[in-house]
């Protein structure tokens, strides 16, 4: 059993938890993801520098006397100068909520920064909404505001005296954002309002002006640091600035790319944050056009009904061989193409080819998305469905797509596009086995599949053009349902499972089936046949068991009780991997009873909430034939979770684990360029016993070489002093 192996994040987690951060300057943003905070360039958008609370810095943490942290969750906070409370020490206003209860009421409290003891406590509760409280009015009188439903309450921070507003029965509070310098309140609503109060410590003479476009809830609002101007954004998909002095003047940036959550804007009112649902934030200039965009893993954010769409990611995962990329749901209607070699967003490919229709305030805009994907072992074709939610007063065919990929472009395109009436619910290519492509086969909730075949459609000898045609519809098994499918390696059979029993078929045979296999009763979830030594052999899963079938004798070899949720089979070797519910895994190989590789509860007894939602093995780019020593030689197992976070598992031991520590306590905080000085100077540090002399041949030379040209022209090296180490890259891929 080997014990080298960790799971590692790749990519993913959200970078919209919170609001990002401008340096001061304006030309670095600060963002939170879990527990690290990335600094990324304003400019380029690149990352600059990774923290982590207990790596890469020391995080102070104050004496939580009041706020115990084990039965509390901190839900926001904002530092307070001493110079604008009634206390003489630093402050922070901290919102908080029990672990313990399901009740979304949120507390708010005034502590010292220094000590952590609370100093005031604030007797009303708030919503559970991200951009419910703020502070401001620092030129002025600082106050305090914050909302419950549709009442408002202000606090003067001197004297912590208390006022309210009070809204309309039928308007609830979304988002409170105070003015920087005076005691002006912004709070946008329900029903789309932004409503400026001024002058809102004094009831008497406290005045009010309306600004309203937007027509469904406002999600944030935020004044600019002179506060002349404020912006706002929503579900609409629209940035929307705004001035102060002019209730019909607005300037407007439509169609980003999903709901916006989180504004922020530098001190010099040059750029702003927009965060969005999707997890990506874009980057605005004052002119209000997009700067950049910090775009990592691209979430999954528009599940239309939980019926057809309950996972985040429904199209699951698929690895193209030509990019080297893990493929999966993207921006709706799009896929989104995940580098591995490089650990980033390569492109999202528009599949539906519609304009995102976003929802009004009386009902719901259905849109299509990517329910299902798989693309050829050679990755020459794609294959999509898209499908739209049905509603009572309309059914939407499925929409099958067939893509080919364009040498000269270097890009999918649309092949052949039909609709059907079933619906849909697996994809699956048959491994390529001649010229003319693969077929792939189609099971439908009729419990039929189908197969579909590639065919000459203009006979070109130099240039011959290739459609999609069908070509066999299988016929009901004791009208059981049909719940998977699999290729034999040679691509020969087909095996279907209908109900508890799996139907071969010899796919050049006009029969509609070969032979039927079947132990006991319970349904077949999962198919997987064998690879090399083990080709022979058909793995199959139900809920409680995994079941191993010799093909060739149709007998049963290996019964093995285990409640499975994935199987899934590296294409490069024999080894096949399963998820419990648990979340344990178990690697195996179909010819022996014994587990390669076992880790009980993946993510830990402390992460109940965590799960797994797609797994699949990718092959790696330096993989060999062969014997080989360990189940990741070949291939590398990637997780997708529900958490929207990419892990895969690696291999690691004693050596790697000192230069990864070494890497990061030196190189963690470095650009390309920083990483390549920083490995000369190691070079030149021979007398040092601290730095290990062949560090260099430990570095990625290769993927720095083509870090650097990714950097902006002002951070570059001289192109000449790199071609020999962009050559010998380009060489060694």
């Amino acid at each position: 059993m080997e014990d080298n192996i960790v799971v590692k994040k790749v990519e993913g987690g959200s970078i919209i938890s919170h609001p990002p951060l401008f340096s001061e300057n304006g030309r670095v943003i600060y963002v939170g993801c879990g527990a690290d905070i990335n600094c990324f360039s304003v400019s380029s958008s690149k990352l600059v520098a990774s923290y982590t609370a207990d790596q890469n810095f020391a995080a102070k943490l104050s004496k939580q006397q009041e706020l115990d942290l084990k039965k509390y969750n901190v839900v926001n906070a904002k530092c307070l100068s001493r110079n604008y409370s009634s206390y003489d020490v630093d402050c922070i206003v901290v919102s908080y909520k029990l672990r313990t209860t399901n009740s979304s009421d949120i507390n708010i409290g005034l502590f010292a920064l220094e000590e952590g003891t609370l100093l005031y406590k604030f007797d009303e509760n708030l919503e559970n909404l991200p951009h419910i409280w703020s502070i401001g009015g620092f030129e002025d009188v600082p106050y305090l505001a914050f909302a419950q439903k549709n009442i408002i309450y202000i606090y003067n921070l001197l004297n912590y005296k208390k006022n309210k507003i009070k809204l309309g029965s039928d308007r609830t509070v979304t988002v409170v954002q105070c003015h920087p310098n005076s005691n002006t309140l912004a709070i946008g609503d329900n029903t789309g309002r932004i409503v400026l109060y001024y002058n809102v410590m004094h009831k008497n003479t406290r005045s009010q002006t309306v600004y309203h476009w937007h027509t469904l809830p406002v999600n944030d609002v935020l004044f600019t640091s002179s506060g002349n101007n404020f912006y706002s954004g929503g579900a609409e998909n629209v940035l929307v600035k705004w001035f102060c002095e002019n209730t019909e003047t607005r300037h407007y940036l439509p169609r980003l790319s999903a709901n916006i959550v989180h504004l922020s804007v530098t001190e010099d009112n040059q750029y702003v944050a927009v965060s969005t649902q999707n997890n990506s934030i874009i980057i605005v200039n004052s002119q209000n056009r997009i700067h950049s965009v910090i775009q990592t893993f691209t979430w999954g954010v528009h599940a239309s009904n939980a019926d057809e769409f309950e996972k985040v990611f429904p199209a699951g995962v698929a690895f193209d061989s030509r990019s080297r990329s893990l493929v999966t749901n993207g921006l709706p209607g799009h896929i989104q193409f995940f580098s591995l070699d490089q650990s980033q967003l390569a492109f999202n490919l528009d599949i539906v080819c519609q304009n995102f229709m976003t929802r009004t305030r009386d009902q719901g805009v259905f849109n299509a998305d990517v329910c299902l994907l798989a693309i050829s072992d050679d990755s020459s074709w794609l294959a999509t469905v898209e499908r739209r939610p049905i509603d009572d007063k309309y059914v939407v065919d499925d929409v099958l797509k067939f893509w080919t990929f364009n040498e000269k472009l270097q890009i999918y395109k649309l092949n052949t596009y039909t609709s059907s009436v079933d619906r849909i619910s697996k994809l699956c290519f048959r491994p390529s086995v001649d010229s003319d492509g693969s077929h792939m086969v189609a099971t439908l909730h009729k419990d039929v599949y189908k197969l579909w075949s590639p065919y000459n459609l203009l006979e070109d000898e130099k240039n011959p053009i290739k459609s999609w045609q069908h070509e066999y519809t299988s016929k009901l098994y004791h009208n059981q349902p049909l719940h998977a499918i699999s290729f034999s390696e040679d691509g020969c059979i087909l095996a279907a499972a209908f109900g508890p029993s799996i139907v071969l078929k010899v796919l050049d045979d006009s029969d509609d089936f070969k032979t039927s296999l079947t132990h006991g009763f319970e349904h077949i979830r999962f198919l997987e046949f064998g690879k090399n030594a083990s080709s022979w052999m058909l793995v199959a899963a139900s809920s409680t068991r995994l079941l191993v079938w010799n093909v060739l004798s149709e007998t049963l070899l290996t019964t093995i009780w285990v409640q499975v949720e994935r199987l899934i089979a590296d294409p490069m070797s024999e080894y096949m991997a399963i998820f419990t519910a648990n979340n344990d895994l178990f690697v195996f190989t179909p010819n022996s009873r014994n587990v390669v590789y076992k880790k009980q509860n993946i993510f830990g007894n402390n992460d109940k909430s965590t799960s797994i939602l797609w797994a699949i093995f990718a092959p790696k780019s330096d993989h060999q034939s062969g014997q080989n020593m360990s189940w990741l030689d070949n291939s590398t197992l990637y997780m997708l979770t529900n958490q929207q976070e990419l892990l895969k598992f690696e291999k690691t031991d004693t050596l790697q684990k000192m230069i990864e520590a070494f890497v990061d306590d030196n190189f963690t905080n470095l650009t390309p360029l920083g990483r390549i000085i920083s490995n000369k100077e190691i070079r030149h540090t021979t007398n040092n016993t601290n730095y290990m002399p062949e560090f260099e041949t430990l570095i990625d030379e290769d993927k720095s070489a083509f870090e650097i040209l990714e950097e902006p022209a002002h951070l570059m090296l001289p192109l000449e002093s790199q071609l020999e180490r962009i050559l010998l890259a380009c060489l060694k891929t």
